[in-house]
């Protein structure tokens, strides 16, 4: 069995990225054969005729990898991978996806596999996220990003998690930022999706200021000190 987990989010923008370049890092320093995996990007980039995903070369430093590897398709319209390779013409192949993972994960101690978007987000006809996390079969970690609303969208994931058999290491809080207008939410979310999710409480990211986010010693540290890698690891 490969050990790693399946990271994956409440929605865009919860903060799966930050959230596993600390993990990388963290098990990094501590001497561990990483390895990251992020199966499709879209909003990708293009440089000197090279399709370039900003996320893929965030998980490939903080993995000690190259960015070419971490990828399977890099899509340009920052859309769900379905529509981003329609756009192009193309068609994601979910035997590539999944055989490529078979590749980084034989070459590592741990592998962290980050989704694109959410878990009920469309790959290619007829198959989700929810399915390439069923296939690969490694426990997922639900990164929540802290604000009103993330109640709801977190016990939904939860919840298809637990019905598609997919077994779930827990979650992680990610403060996204100060909200005085909901700050009463804002403090409670944890303790609230504590009491009703069922799943172990894996710790909360703290906000990081943009200046640090590709600070791989500090997003390191921050890891160590506010999450609970060792239970990641036995998962």
């Amino acid at each position: 069995m490969t050990r790693g987990i399946f990271l994956t989010g409440t929605d865009t923008g919860a903060g799966k990225t930050l959230v596993s370049c600390a993990i990388l890092a963290a098990l990094r320093r501590r001497g561990l054969r990483v390895a990251a995996y992020k199966p499709v990007e879209t909003g990708c980039r293009t440089e000197n005729g090279i399709r370039i995903g900003a996320d893929c070369e965030l998980l490939a430093r903080a993995s000690g990898g190259r960015a070419a590897d971490v990828s399977s398709c890099l899509f340009e319209e920052p859309a769900a991978p379905l529509v981003a390779a329609e756009a192009e013409g193309r068609t994601i192949d979910r035997r590539v996806l999944v055989a490529r993972f078979a590749e980084i994960a034989g070459a590592a101690d741990f592998v962290l596999v980050e989704s694109a978007g959410g878990l009920m987000v469309p790959v290619c006809d007829g198959y989700t996220t929810r399915d390439l996390a069923f296939e690969l079969r490694l426990p997922a970690v639900c990164v929540i990003a802290s604000r009103l609303g993330c109640i709801n969208h977190a016990l939904l994931t939860l919840e298809v998690l637990r019905a598609s058999r997919i077994p779930v290491a827990g979650f992680v809080m990610n403060d996204v930022g100060d909200d005085e207008a909901h700050a009463l939410a804002l403090r409670t979310n944890r303790n609230v999706l504590n009491r009703f999710a069922g799943v172990p409480d894996l710790g909360a990211m703290p906000r990081v200021d943009s200046v640090r986010r590709d600070d791989l010693a500090h997003l390191a540290a921050l890891a160590e000190e506010h999450l609970d890698l060792d239970g990641l690891l036995r998962a």
